[in-house]
């Protein structure tokens, strides 16, 4: 599975490709788009420039960071702004779309959920066998892209019945169950 994951911004919006091989995650193709201009010109640059990754990449998911506000509402209305130019390029390419806080992806990427930039970029380089330095919106888009496809496996490893093995306490103790099998409810 291909995704693009997404870390909005009006003036620098970081994007990434991240595949799914077997169990291995491969950085297809990773940047930056650094708009100039007016706000308009800026929303039409990052529409441009994203649609043009979705028909090149082809990805089948857009995972992208939730709209937050934080001290600033003023940033917030700036972010919502470049997340729609986002979601109109996904939307007009037809591919799905996901959202994730972004605590939902800093604990899917570092295991803390307070990770910071340096931390994030730090697990997306070494989760994706990436020897170069990233952006920090590079790495942020990269980390929403790994979050998806981390979250994907687990509902699909929820969703299927579960063999659980005995725990070695209970084989140390002679117990001869091998396996249970959970139906999950309906």
């Amino acid at each position: 599975m291909r995704v693009l994951g997404i870390d909005p911004g009006t003036v620098t919006t970081g994007w990434g490709v991240v595949e799914e091989r077997g169990t291995r995650l491969i950085r297809v193709t990773s940047g930056v788009v650094r708009a100039r201009g007016s706000l308009a010109e800026r929303l039409a640059q990052i529409f441009g420039e994203i649609e043009a990754v979705v028909v090149q990449a082809a990805p089948l998911v857009l995972s992208l960071e939730k709209n937050f506000v934080a001290a600033n509402v003023q940033s917030a209305f700036r972010l919502g702004e470049a997340r729609g130019a986002v979601l109109t390029a996904a939307a007009r390419a037809g591919i799905a779309i996901a959202e994730y806080s972004p605590a939902e992806i800093k604990l899917a990427v570092a295991g803390s959920g307070r990770a910071t930039k340096e931390q994030i970029q730090t697990m997306v380089r070494r989760l994706l066998g990436v020897r170069t330095p990233l952006a920090h919106d590079e790495a942020d888009a990269l980390g929403a892209a790994i979050c998806h496809l981390h979250h994907r496996r687990f509902v699909e490893r929820m969703a299927q019945p579960t063999v659980l093995a005995l725990s070695r306490a209970r084989r140390r103790a002679g117990r001869r169950w091998t396996s249970l099998r959970v139906v999950p409810s309906k």
